[in-house]
């Protein structure tokens, strides 16, 4: 729940009811349970392309897009030619279909968790205080509906000043009407056992966030055994231990899209659609491994025996039947992207939704330039506006009938040189599709 702190009754009041709109399933969700999905920058496509199908289930979406520095600033992750990963297409999307917009900040520097850095952070008062403005900042200033805190990898002796740090945090978010929700380390016991979950002092979580996370995966990991990701036994055992510590109503139980190709103690994670693609490469038949309700396969390459444990429809089922079974408050999906498309209609078996019905809106398209009836000459530039109720996801341009180019991305255009062009009369043609193939035509007559 959001932690109210003030003196005066009327903005006590204004602040309970924000922070009950904030926390209660939003009405356009289809299902009973809120559902968190991670958008990951480095498979950001095909992330917003599940949600955009899916839209119906979710509650909440955080992108990850935001990362802690040094000096406790909040920064984005960027390219390597230095743009950010930010998309207000995505963050339209989300807004117009009653989606939270909860973006993740992380610790990853070059491709690892930075526990030092965060532990440098917390134990400095101005440092910590400059992280906070920043991380409050950010979701003020972008409109977020909050902050989902990713901090990892930390030391057992954070453990009292972490959760001093997240108290403060959710105190300052809550002032501005956002929601904090933390990202925590799977265990069934206080403190766990090793750093990671020690840092990590569930019950003192439990009371400042108004949701806890948990990462009911990595029970094999890229640099152990080869195993079950996330095996039924242990998720249950998490979640019915935290709910000795945290209410229900703010325990969301993670639930992983992904798995491991595992050479020896090496692993390289994958989705479904590179595990599925690998088991038919190499004609792998699936089994099933009962108690910890996961797929698996192996094969050989070149003498090295590999072996994949991955996720897919059934072991989402057996999860999912988890957050039914202990009433918690939902479910947070790690990641979006590749995913087994029988997941969707799994979780809305489990959870009680409809699945949506069928997008038949088609776009709109004009072509803004040229205009009809213009003469053209040497290299000519066409352009078309497409606007689509879900998303446009290609528009073609042809000229007299023949395909001349694609564009995929706003604005869209394509150059034409019109010396190819016949003397006099040419139709120039813009067809729109959406994601559920709609289409949709423009046409000009322009003159060379």
């Amino acid at each position: 729940m959001c932690t109210l702190v003030t003196a005066n009754p009327l903005r006590l009041w204004f602040i309970a009811l924000a922070c009950f709109a904030l926390l209660a399933p939003p009405t356009r969700a289809s299902v009973a349970k809120r559902v968190s999905g991670s958008l990951v920058f480095w498979d950001q496509s095909r992330g917003f392309d599940a949600i955009v199908k899916n839209a119906d289930v979710f509650s909440e979406i955080s992108p990850f897009w935001y990362r802690v520095d040094v000096d406790g600033r909040v920064v984005p992750y960027t390219t390597s030619s230095g743009s950010t990963y930010e998309d207000p297409t995505i963050v339209s999307f989300l807004r117009a279909h009653g989606i939270l917009v909860i973006p993740t900040v992380a610790n990853i520097l070059d491709g690892v968790w930075n526990g030092a850095l965060v532990s440098a952070v917390i134990a400095d008062p101005t440092l910590a205080s400059a992280n906070i403005a920043s991380l409050v900042d950010l979701a003020v200033g972008r409109g977020y509906d909050g902050i989902d805190l990713d901090y990892e990898d930390l030391r057992a002796t954070d453990r009292v000043a972490f959760s001093t740090f997240v108290g403060q945090l959710a105190a300052a978010l809550h002032g501005q009407g956002k929601l904090l929700t933390v990202n925590v380390y799977a265990k069934t016991a206080e403190p766990g056992s090793w750093d990671g979950p020690k840092a990590q002092d569930w019950w003192a979580l439990g009371q400042s966030a108004d949701q806890v996370r948990i990462m009911t995966y990595e029970y094999s990991w890229a640099t152990s055994p080869a195993g079950p990701i996330s095996p039924i036994n242990w998720v249950t055992d998490v979640i019915a231990f935290a709910r000795t510590l945290i209410p229900a109503a703010k325990i969301m139980q993670g639930v992983p899209f992904y798995g491991y190709d595992w050479v020896g103690q090496r692993g390289t994670d994958l989705v479904w659609t590179d595990a599925m693609g690998l088991a038919n490469r190499y004609s792998a038949p699936i089994n099933w491994d009962s108690p910890s309700a996961s797929p698996w396969f192996g094969y050989v390459v070149k003498s090295a025996r590999h072996t994949v444990w991955f996720e897919n429809a059934s072991s989402v089922d057996a999860k999912l039947a988890v957050a039914t079974a202990y009433d918690i408050a939902g479910v947070t999906l790690w990641r979006l992207g590749g995913e087994d498309p029988g997941n969707w209609s799994t979780l809305r078996s489990q959870f009680g939704g409809a699945s949506p019905p069928p997008d038949v809106t088609p776009p709109t398209v004009t072509i803004t330039s040229p205009v009809d009836g213009a003469a053209v000459a040497r290299k000519q530039t066409i352009s078309a506006h497409a606007l689509d109720n879900v998303s446009i996801v290609k528009v073609e341009f042809y000229v007299n009938g023949v395909l001349l180019a694609t564009d995929t991305q706003a604005p869209y255009t394509v150059t034409w040189n019109t010396r190819n062009a016949k003397p006099g009369a040419n139709t120039i043609t813009a067809i729109a599709y959406d994601s559920s193939s709609n289409s949709a035509t423009a046409q000009v007559t322009v003159y060379r």
